[in-house]
């Protein structure tokens, strides 16, 4: 694997890959590479010819003045066993020159869900991977469906803007309680990682009750609500909502495709969880996942 530390560096040589017609597979990152990334460089690593990572903390969709901790020397560690042939890294000199001022627009779709906590969010993370996008021109780019959002609103921004690449969704990746890894809760006690399992379960609830015939948006969210407040001691509950998957607009009524969608807080930490149900197979199943132990 090679890693270039500048998108000036990083040029030539995506060029080079381009005139070969081999596949190139990314994945987009903020650093702090962790098993859940892991498998998604291993997915790109195996459907095509060369996996390119990024990883910069993309300043645009994180708190104002916050300080994003990361180790790059790890992250490229992780990217090079999971099967990368490329790490591109930067900084905010290069990604943010003076005069920056091109960001997506999605109209309400940036206001919902996450950004109805954090308006900066969506948007960041969306005017982000379409940047990378632009940069790297994969056959293929792969999001996880952790953060649903990003994973819908960049394919409806690649489509949008005829960007020619394959964004492939990746199922959320789960430890055994129920809890999507992530960054920001890796250094939770157990026993808060076992509470926050409880989003997981209340998703759960309520696509079993949709499988049974209920569809009013309204009871199922009362059910979401009710479990974790009866769950959560630590967190407390922040929403709970049913959305329509397109413009994650609040339903009446959940019909095909719709997304279950909860966030709790401590105060310091925000955790946000959905299933993106978007077919009969997901309502029945639930959409797929993958476990780790």
């Amino acid at each position: 694997m090679k890693h270039v530390r500048s998108i000036a560096e990083a040029r030539p040589l995506l060029r080079d890959l381009w005139r070969s017609g081999e596949t190139i597979g990314s994945v987009h990152t903020l650093g702090a590479l962790h098993a859940g990334h892991a498998k998604l460089i291993e997915l790109a690593a195996r459907e095509n010819q060369h996996a390119i990572v990024t990883v910069y903390p993309n300043k645009i969709q994180l708190f104002p003045g916050s300080r994003y901790v990361y180790d790059l020397e790890a992250d490229a560690a992780l990217a090079r066993a999971s099967g990368a042939t490329m790490l591109i890294s930067s900084e905010d000199a290069e990604m943010f020159p003076p005069g920056y001022c091109t960001f997506l627009d999605q109209l309400e779709r940036h206001r919902a869900l996450n950004s109805s906590v954090f308006p900066y969010a969506t948007r960041g993370q969306v005017t982000g991977s379409i940047r990378w996008i632009n940069l790297t021109r994969p056959t293929r780019s792969y999001f996880g469906m952790k953060d649903i959002e990003q994973a819908l609103l960049v394919e409806r921004a690649a489509a949008d803007l005829l960007i020619d690449c394959e964004i492939r969704h990746v199922p959320c990746i789960r430890y055994r309680n129920g809890v999507p890894i992530s960054s920001r809760l890796v250094l939770l006690p157990q026993a808060r990682k076992d509470e926050v399992g409880a989003t997981y379960a209340a998703l759960e609830a309520a696509r079993r009750m949709g499988l049974g015939g209920e569809a009013r948006a309204d009871v199922l969210t009362k059910a979401m609500a009710t479990l974790l407040e009866e769950r959560l001691s630590t967190f407390r509950l922040v929403y709970a909502t049913v959305v329509d998957a397109g413009t994650f607009q609040p339903v009446t009524e959940a019909r095909l495709p719709f997304v279950l969608h909860v966030a709790i807080t401590d105060g310091a930490i925000h955790h946000f969880d959905g299933l993106a149900i978007r077919t009969e197979d997901e309502l029945e199943r639930s959409p797929e996942v993958l476990w780790l132990d």
